[in-house]
């Protein structure tokens, strides 16, 4: 394995969507499988994202944005919102994804999915070629179903990962392996 190819070693990793508001009221949409819950307390997660991304710009200057995990049901939509658009251009119309009004920040959710986390913007930190975004968790909207056990319910909708490049797995095995 290459050096640089690191990355195909930590993998599949949990493939997310996160959508943000400009400051002229236009939405963004793009998907993102650097990503990980930080913190119980406060809800933090963080996502990595390239610099000068509008997902950085626009949560930022709005203060908000949100997360949502990929599943079965709308993959190659939200993985094709990875497009470069310019700002004032949606990339939900773009790839044919509604938007819906979230509860608790300005920023869309995702209709189609049955699961999304609204953020508070909390921070971003340089690190290397990209900046580590951080959301504080304020509200989760759920369908009946998507949850299983404290839990996305992937046995049922399927979560959708990042192996490299165009590879991508859906998991829908769980097992339970004993941790004394």
């Amino acid at each position: 394995m290459n050096f640089t190819d690191f990355i195909g070693a930590i993998s599949p990793r949990p493939t997310v969507c996160v959508s943000t508001l400009s400051p002229e009221g236009n939405s963004n949409l793009g998907p993102y499988s650097f990503v990980s819950p930080l913190s119980f307390d406060p809800p933090l997660v963080g996502i990595g994202v390239g610099k000068g991304k509008d997902t950085l710009l626009n949560a930022r200057e709005i203060g908000d944005f949100v997360v949502t995990p990929l599943t079965e049901g709308w993959k190659e939509k939200g993985v094709k919102s990875e497009i470069e658009l310019e700002r004032d251009k949606s990339e939900f119309e773009e790839v044919g994804l509604s938007e819906e009004e979230s509860k608790k920040v300005r920023s869309p959710s995702v209709k189609e999915a049955p699961l999304n986390l609204e953020c508070e913007y909390w921070d971003d930190f340089e690190v290397g070629d990209h900046h580590l975004l951080i959301g504080k968790v304020v509200h989760v909207s759920e369908e009946k179903g998507a949850v299983k056990n404290g839990r996305l319910n992937i046995e049922k909708i399927g979560s959708v990962c990042h192996v490299r490049g165009e590879e991508f797995a859906i998991p829908r095995d769980v097992k339970i392996i004993e941790r004394e």
